[in-house]
């Protein structure tokens, strides 16, 4: 028996180095990815009109993968760092809403993308003008609903004294049946709402990206491969992390589905959903850094003065006095 229960505690500890070490990788993503944009503005680069979205998707992922980091990382080291119900509720009430945040900067992230590529003709183009100046009010605006529909983990989230997980020391009481259903009923539908308005948007830009490419063919003879736009580029790259967004978003949502319907607490099931739960929020900054120009070159730029600076040394230092 004694054997079993340490073999538990080894499987535990396991997965909580691999999550510490999942999570600990997208916190540098997301840093990385904050401190080169901001780092690309100060140096005088034009922002573009997905530039903010991205900040604040890379600053939504910082908190919400820290929260979860401190927390694991407290319980393999054997700390107490959450000693009572205020502090309980602090560290679910902030990851509850960064989590609702990811998924609605993603479907504001899409959407700012499908205007940008709109066609000159279209309804959605007489909009793009004023992306800049409205993108902090939206941004300002997602926090209102999310925020709201973390509440109720103020009143539900206590601490517990008896547990020894790795996790946490929090559980959950339950609620009025009725207040409990409406607050679900309202996340349900911000999460079905996101993901309709980015399904659509990635449908109308893959469109017109088709479109775009059956029209640049016929400037270029069968010989000359088309360069890709920065534009169409950067288009490609929101298509593509909004279907990671779905990927785990489902992978995430069947884990819940099986351990929802299952008699008793999985913990393996517990584990993969919590992993399916932090994996877009760890991908993310990396498709948006590989795929970005500015960053590319930025980086390039970097690593070459670097490499000058290493050989005028290198030059210098051989050279007799």
């Amino acid at each position: 028996m004694l054997r079993s229960s340490k073999q538990v505690i080894t499987i535990d500890v396991a997965q909580g180095v691999c999550f510490l070490s999942q999570t600990g990788v997208g916190i540098m993503g997301n840093s990385l990815l904050i401190t080169l944009y901001l780092t690309s503005f100060l140096l005088g680069s034009k922002p573009k009109p997905t530039d903010l979205t991205i900040i604040h998707l890379a600053l939504v992922h910082t908190v919400m993968l820290l929260t979860r980091w401190i927390i694991i990382a407290a319980g393999i080291l054997g700390l107490q760092l959450v000693r009572n119900d205020a502090e309980c509720k602090l560290f679910a009430y902030v990851y509850r809403s960064t989590r609702g945040l990811s998924i609605c900067t993603t479907s504001l992230l899409s959407i700012v993308q499908a205007i940008t590529i709109s066609r000159s003709t279209s309804y959605l183009f007489h909009h793009k003008v004023q992306i800049p100046n409205v993108i902090f009010l939206v941004l300002g605006i997602l926090w209102i609903p999310n925020t709201l529909l973390s509440t109720t983990l103020l009143f539900q989230m206590v601490i517990s004294h008896n547990t020894t997980g790795i996790d946490t020391n929090c559980y959950m009481v339950p609620l009025n049946t009725l207040l409990q259903e409406l607050f679900l009923t309202f996340m349900a539908l911000r999460d079905v709402l996101s993901l309709g308005l980015m399904s659509c948007c990635s449908s109308c830009m893959v469109l017109l990206l088709h479109r775009h490419r059956r029209q640049v063919q016929h400037l270029h003879s069968p010989h000359q491969a088309p360069e890709t736009s920065p534009k169409r580029r950067a288009t490609q790259t929101i298509v593509l992390l909004v279907s990671c967004f779905v990927v785990f978003y489902c992978g995430d949502l069947v884990f819940s589905l099986f351990l929802g319907t299952s008699m008793k607490d999985n913990a393996t099931l517990l584990n993969a959903g919590m992993f399916m739960v932090s994996g877009y929020a760890t991908v993310s900054p990396f498709m948006l850094l590989t795929c970005d120009t500015r960053v590319i070159k930025f980086l390039g730029d970097f690593l070459g003065n670097k490499t000058l600076k290493s050989s005028q040394t290198t030059l210098l230092s051989a050279c007799p006095l």
